[in-house]
């Protein structure tokens, strides 16, 4: 997997634009709007409450790294769980300052999750999540640096729960985005210690479907977001449409044509391919 030479400064740029957009939109998709993104997140808190309440954790003792934490949207789902502690970081002073504000009691740190971790959280982790975090890391082997780092903060038997595009074919690379592909996360995944115990998508029809060859799909989905980028109230009620249906398509299907959720466990001597299987058989029903 080639190295990325594509120059760009992803702490400038999150910095500026979380700054612009402290809500939901500075982390979402900024050309759907408001609405719109607040039915994207909706389905997103669904699937990871769903997918994080199947970790077999005890939740009274549980610590959580959540990185990227951007608005805090996924803190405020491990409160939901019932995490006791919790630990929040991201890339920006912006993101990091207002977190600490928001949520008080709680521990937010500067974190860039693909530099060495000198100095960096001592604690070990039962959980980390990282979600729609990696596939911005643009750089190749800070990407595999990152995932290193997570495996690294986890205790044996840890859990790692995150989202990516997990590509069916080449990578495709733009300006702060790469979405590789699924094979080659996997090799890292794997090559790090990582075991992959359940993938699911996120979302079907509602995201941009990256995942697919198909230019036909991905023009009739152009045409379909279009009113949405014109119109608020569209974007509401868009939206609201394909809400129900995504929260049945994404329990259904094994795997979809857009950005999908991953559950990884860190390999230890009490770690083993049964206790996987049986983690999933567990939480297919």
């Amino acid at each position: 997997m080639a190295s990325s030479r594509q120059s760009f400064d992803p702490k400038g740029y999150w910095e500026t634009r979380l700054a612009r957009n402290p809500g939901l939109l500075g982390v979402g998709n900024t050309s759907l709007g408001n609405n719109y993104n607040r039915w994207l997140y909706k389905l997103r808190r669904r699937i990871f409450l769903r997918e994080a309440r199947s970790l077999p954790l005890n939740w009274i003792e549980a610590r959580v790294l959540d990185v990227g934490s951007g608005t805090g949207f996924y803190v405020r789902g491990w409160q939901e769980i019932g995490a006791p502690s919790i630990t929040g970081s991201d890339l920006t002073e912006v993101a990091v300052s207002r977190l600490q504000q928001k949520f008080t009691g709680k521990e937010f740190i500067l974190l860039d999750i693909g530099s060495p971790l000198i100095g960096r959280p001592s604690p070990k982790f039962d959980a980390i999540s990282a979600f729609d975090v990696l596939f911005h890391v643009i750089d190749d082997r800070r990407y595999e640096a990152a995932i290193s780092n997570i495996h690294a903060m986890l205790v044996p038997g840890g859990w790692f729960i995150f989202s990516d595009n997990f590509l069916r074919h080449p990578v495709e690379r733009a300006a702060h985005q790469v979405s590789r592909s699924l094979a080659d996360v996997t090799s890292i995944l794997h090559k790090i210690g990582f075991q992959i115990v359940r993938r699911r998508p996120m979302f079907v029809l509602m995201n941009y479907p990256v995942d697919t060859r198909n230019r036909i799909w991905k023009l009739l989905w152009r045409a379909f977001m279009y009113p949405v980028q014109r119109s608020e109230l569209l974007g509401y009620v868009i939206g609201g449409m394909l809400y129900p249906a995504e929260a049945v398509l994404t329990r259904l299907l094994p795997e979809g044509p857009s950005t999908e959720i991953m559950i990884c466990r860190k390999l230890s001597q009490a770690t083993n391919s049964y206790t996987a299987a049986r983690f999933n058989a567990s939480t297919d029903g």
